[in-house]
């Protein structure tokens, strides 16, 4: 059977996600929401015979995945588990059709935070824990996914895990990858503990905590109250989301070699992230400078407003604090090219990725270095050694597909009534997976419930191709129309 065991890791991973769908039951229940914890439960057991169904039709296949099954993996984990993601919210009735439904689901696995949903105050607490766990779930598979991607090839990530393994285990790779996906899985829970406590210590509430950590880490943007995180009113919990959001936009590979013994050099030694904390620290200033000129306000909240937001949106995360309505637009503009530039590969994040920019930047400087001299030969350095010229050109590429994927969907949402600017901010909110980002620069009318049904969809295959970085989404369908 074609693809068999990318259908019997789906079926597992459906399995698992029906295992996670009974938290919300059981907060449905520990909150008297009786009808909301039924819902859950069935839906549950539809996904968990769901996904039984293909572990039994896919019995005796092969456990070790080709590079063409994990690329139909990455793809069917995310265009299946919307599908039941989206059962509790329709049939509980949070929101009105089916489109919704999936949209809030794909905007939650995607780690978009991308909402059709208003007056979260008075949301049912399960279905509120249940966004959250949707965000938490697909941030963890977002890194699993890209784990098994690389597993392929002999280069960067894998490298970290390979060290860290004990000696005589190195050999097997399938041991290798099934002990890195479960390092990867337990540094996750412990990161999103960690996190969770220092939210509840900076005086939130428990049930608060627990599903902005998990926000957080996965830089997802669903928030249990409606607007901006100024109603928080606390520079402590703005100082702990922006500590996870970093650490949802790092590499988790290098936190593992970390808590592996491999010491803090693990990140400074990166050029990747030593990139993402200088983009980080710069637009930071140049906000709180902007802020305390023409925003009115004082040092200390420029610096603030500045520092936070600037993080959330280069973490692609979507939190904001202030009145962007009164920001100038060059603040916005600024906000929305560090969406779409993003965090560290191997993290979270959604966007181009820092690593991709800072090599793009270095192809730019090799060009105009040769104008002068057309025949001369100029090697691209990254981490002290030459590039080859295969993913350089692979990194051009992608960043070429990358603007060309925006500007279609920009053109599709225009068809459907959005005004310009309205249709590439919630093109590149839903590319970059930063969902938030249209109501921040667009303002009220930037909500994702009134759309049309129509630019709903366009929107779901969007953060689709972001989260997939598109080449593994057009790979799969290229070896499906090969095979055809």
């Amino acid at each position: 059977m074609a693809y068999a065991i990318a259908l019997s890791t789906l079926g597992w991973t459906l399995a698992g996600f029906a295992l996670m769908m009974l938290i919300p039951a059981f907060v449905a229940f520990g909150y008297a929401e009786t009808d909301q914890a039924w819902t859950f439960l069935v839906s549950a057991g539809l996904t968990l015979f769901s996904g039984g169904a293909l572990v039994i039709a896919t019995r005796g296949t092969p456990r070790s995945p080709s590079q063409r099954e994990a690329f139909a993996l990455a793809v069917l984990v995310w265009l299946v588990l919307p599908l039941f993601g989206a059962l509790p919210f329709f049939y509980i009735g949070v929101v009105p059709t089916v489109t919704d439904a999936y949209f809030e689901a794909m905007s939650g696995l995607t780690t978009t935070g991308a909402t059709v949903l208003n007056k979260l105050e008075i949301i049912e607490r399960s279905v509120l824990i249940w966004r959250a766990l949707l965000q938490w779930f697909g941030g963890l598979a977002t890194v699993m996914l890209t784990v098994v991607l690389l597993s392929f090839y002999s280069v960067g990530a894998m490298k970290l895990f390979r060290s860290a393994m004990p000696r005589g285990e190195r050999h097997d790779l399938r041991i290798q990858l099934v002990q890195s996906l479960q390092a990867i899985w337990w540094l996750y829970l412990a990161l999103t503990l960690a996190c969770a406590l220092s939210l509840f210590l900076a005086g939130l509430g428990i049930f608060e905590s627990i599903c902005l950590a998990m926000s957080t880490l996965s830089t997802g943007g669903f928030s249990i109250r409606d607007g901006s995180f100024a109603s928080f009113s606390s520079p402590a919990v703005e100082s702990v989301l922006i500590v996870f959001m970093l650490a949802g936009a790092i590499n988790f590979t290098f936190h593992w070699a970390v808590f592996h013994g491999r010491g803090w050099r693990v990140y400074t030694g990166d050029p990747e992230v030593r990139y993402l904390i200088a983009v980080a620290v710069g637009a930071s200033l140049v906000l709180a400078a902007t802020f305390l000129v023409v925003g009115h306000l004082g040092a200390f909240e420029s610096l603030r407003t500045g520092v936070f937001n600037v993080i959330s949106m280069i973490t692609t995360t979507g939190f904001h604090t202030g009145d962007p309505a009164r920001w100038p637009l060059f603040v916005t503009l600024l906000l929305t090219v560090l969406a779409l530039v993003g965090g560290c590969t191997g993290s979270t994040t959604g966007g181009l990725k820092m690593l991709r920019l800072s090599i793009l930047i270095k192809l730019v400087a090799r060009e105009l270095n040769r104008l002068p001299h057309p025949s001369s030969i100029r090697r691209v350095i990254y981490a002290g050694q030459v590039a080859d010229e295969s993913p350089l050109s692979g990194i051009l590429t992608f960043f070429c597909t990358y603007a060309v994927t925006l500007g279609f969907i920009g053109a599709a949402l225009s068809l459907f009534g959005l005004e310009f600017h309205h249709a590439f901010t919630a093109g590149a909110a839903a590319l970059s997976n930063t969902g938030p980002l249209t109501v921040l620069v667009v303002g009220g009318e930037g909500g994702y419930d009134a759309l049309a049904a129509g630019a709903k969809w366009t929107l779901c295959a969007a953060m689709l191709l972001g989260r997939l970085e598109v080449f593994a989404l057009l790979a799969f369908l290229a070896g499906v129309f090969r095979r055809a």
